[in-house]
């Protein structure tokens, strides 16, 4: 019978304790102290995993490898209903992705989460959040949704989840999509489910990937330092619907020329990229040189996305995105 939740617990302000001058040390509850503080009840059995205890701007790229490994390995138990991924904000969306992306779990359920407010603070939504992931990771409906984060009653999709705010209880949302469920008490409703693309069963390396931002008099020659420093891949996060400076377009065109592959995402919130103008640095003209469209994505997401794609050395093309 599936009825146990695995715990899997990275750290983080939900984990938080005080430190003597005040301030918060996050991730210094391991997983199980975390759920003993709380005081967190589930319907079904949990199974607590600390895997690491660190704040999220720690976590690296062989964390994720690990955790994913881990995830794999759970879900052969014919007794696992799901898993919950608790860890800091600052990068949860990264992890969601990364999970979301790299696994295909048709059977299994698989929920982020962390909290804006350290536990042991009035108003904490670390309880209410872990709660509420716990209740998704055990619904029959996540199961083979992919990656999900349930934060503040709202469940959102590993692709389109970002963190709007640095404080608030409302951190997540989904721009232009919304959320595809939300948590009313012991209610759990999914509405949607949004169009995942194909997993990508990584190596046992991510090589680096690095996201050049655009702006105004921003340099050409960030795209080549980065290369020449070690980047394998490129992530470029254009402006409207995919453009980049002109004099950005030689050192592109020379980049390509030598294979290094480049994607481009819009840095708005919300918005296609399209092929609509034609001038310098277009993103008709980036296409026309082997740049690859990530549309859907924000440049961190798609970061991972390349990642994975160029560790298990599989075509670098438009499919991937697409």
């Amino acid at each position: 019978m599936k009825n146990t939740v695995v715990l899997i617990s990275l750290g983080g302000t939900i984990a938080s304790l005080p430190s003597s001058s005040g301030g918060a040390i996050a991730g210094a509850l391991s997983g199980k102290e975390l759920m003993d503080r709380l005081q967190i009840k589930s319907d079904g059995p949990v199974e607590v995993i600390t895997l690491c205890q660190k704040p999220s701007n720690a976590i690296t790229t062989d964390d994720l490898l690990q955790l994913r490994v881990l995830c794999l390995e759970l879900s052969q138990r014919k007794d696992v209903a799901g898993f919950v991924v608790s860890q800091g904000t600052d990068t949860l969306e990264d992890t969601a992705y990364f999970l979301d992306t790299s696994l295909g779990l048709e059977d299994t359920a698989l929920v982020v989460t962390g909290a804006q407010r350290v536990p042991y603070v009035s108003g904490s939504d670390a309880g209410p959040n872990l709660r509420d992931a716990l209740k998704v990771a055990n619904a029959p409906q996540a199961r083979g949704a992919g990656a999900l984060v349930v934060f503040n009653e709202e469940i959102h999709a590993a692709s389109s989840v970002r963190k709007l705010s640095s404080y608030q209880l409302n951190g997540f949302g989904s721009p232009g999509i919304g959320p595809v469920g939300f948590v009313d008490g012991d209610e759990v409703r999914l509405t949607k489910r949004v169009q995942r693309l194909s997993a990508i069963a990584p190596g046992e390396q991510l090589p680096r990937v690095d996201i050049l931002p655009v702006a105004i008099g921003a340099s050409p020659a960030l795209l080549e330092a980065a290369v020449a420093s070690g980047a394998k891949g490129l992530v470029i996060d254009a402006v409207g619907r995919g453009h980049v400076p002109p004099n950005w377009m030689q050192p592109l065109g020379a980049l390509r020329a030598a294979g290094v592959p480049v994607a481009v995402v819009s840095s708005t919130q919300w918005g296609r990229l399209a092929e609509v103008y034609e001038y310098r640095g277009s993103l008709a003209e980036q296409v026309s040189i082997g740049v690859l469209k990530a549309s859907h994505l924000n440049a961190r997401k798609a970061r991972l996305r390349l990642m994975c794609a160029l560790s298990c050395n599989m075509p670098i093309d438009q499919s991937l995105f697409s």
